[in-house]
């Protein structure tokens, strides 16, 4: 696959990016659990190496080298604890949004911030009556001259709580469909009236901040528009293919991580004086993770590659977000099942791939929701 998709500008990003992890996210991995806490400060380093600025020209301190390298230094991440991918993943998203909807006086003041890693972002669109129903979103911004008066509620939203820059979908025109009424306001911290609560945890990827948001007579300046009034639902839907794409690479993360770590544990334990790796029950598992997962990132890096060349990827994105999803589930089940025992416990890795991957079967959109857009593009 390398020879399919990688070029020598990939080949050197990846040395680069693992020289980094290998330093900066490999030593505190496994703590990053245990203590449910990403350290902002290996954010920032991240964003000083440009890891958020793939997607991002030159201009506003991005490496422009494309979507796939974008998946790559997902994948990369992810490997190692992708807690500290999802923290990422919203700047990823906002900064895109911005790159391709905002205006030359907002790219100026927030994109540079944002691909720097310097300023965090978060993506604001789950209430609660608006889930995969994006379009029941009752968040409503009224015109008041000068501004906006922004007022409802967000949930299950990451980084609520360390984000700089939150940006929200709203309806600002409530006379219309809701896909034609819907825009986004970027709202900077400590705002008055925005109100974070973090009054949950995680059954896992332990280490993210996740809330509510509560908005109660936000006054947003009409220049923190993003695109037009009413452009909204349009810009999102977009965003969405980038996210499903990111997602997708996150969970391979985990898939790669969780067979590498099978495949080592199979070596060395002993069972009935051989090494486990050496029975076909053990050899068929470690096959069908490695089918598996290869049919994932294929099924990614052929997206990104579309995407690359221009073409609409909605499907594409939609198929490798539920595939990748359900594929990190079942690699990380099938490792613990091969770790035994010790699978079950947190002295091995193998618990905590299962836990992650189980949310991105949710997260972002379920797979469900994935497989009725793959349907309904078939069927056009």
């Amino acid at each position: 696959m390398n020879n399919i998709f990688f070029t020598r500008e990939h080949f050197v990003l990846i040395e680069d990016l693992q020289c980094f992890l290998k330093e900066e996210l490999e030593p505190i991995k496994d703590e990053i659990t245990k203590e449910k806490k990403v350290p902002l400060s290996l954010i920032r380093k991240m964003g000083e190496k440009r890891y958020f600025g793939p997607l991002i020209c030159e201009n506003y301190g991005g490496s422009n080298l494309g979507m796939i390298a974008h998946c790559l230094i997902t994948e990369e991440i992810s490997k190692l604890n992708v807690s500290v991918s999802v923290t990422r993943t919203p700047c990823i998203l906002d900064g895109y949004l911005l790159s391709h909807y905002g205006s030359d006086s907002q790219k100026q003041k927030y994109l540079t911030e944002i691909t720097s890693g310097r300023k965090l972002c978060s993506i604001c669109v789950t209430e609660e009556e608006a889930g995969s129903n994006v379009a029941g979103i009752k968040t409503i911004a009224r015109d008041s001259g000068n501004e906006y008066i922004l007022n409802g509620s967000k949930k299950y939203i990451t980084n609520a709580g360390i984000a700089d820059y939150y940006f929200i979908w709203c309806i600002t025109n409530i006379n219309v469909n809701p896909r034609s009424g819907m825009s986004v306001l970027l709202v900077e911290k400590d705002t008055p009236g925005l109100i974070i609560e973090n009054p949950y945890e995680l059954m896992g990827i332990n280490g993210i901040y996740n809330g509510i948001i509560q908005l109660k007579d936000v006054r947003v300046p009409k220049e923190n528009l993003i695109g037009n009034e009413g452009s909204g639902f349009d810009s999102l839907m977009d965003t969405f293919n980038l996210e499903r794409i990111t997602l997708s690479s996150e969970c391979n993360g985990i898939s790669l991580a969780a067979l590498e770590s099978s495949k080592q544990y199979a070596k060395k334990r002993v069972q009935f004086e051989r090494p486990i790796s050496n029975f076909q029950i053990i050899k068929l598992k470690l096959a069908d993770m490695s089918i598996n997962l290869q049919a994932a990132r294929l099924l990614t890096y052929s997206a990104a590659k579309l995407y690359e060349i221009g073409l609409n990827i909605t499907k594409e994105a939609s198929m490798a977000k539920a595939f990748s999803s359900e594929t990190a589930v079942k690699v990380a089940s099938e490792a613990v099942q091969i770790h035994g025992g010790a699978g079950y416990t947190d002295l091995y890795s193998v618990e905590r791939y299962l836990r992650d991957a189980r949310f991105f079967q949710i997260g972002g959109g379920t797979s469900e929701i994935q497989k009725l857009i793959v349907a309904r593009e078939e069927l056009k």
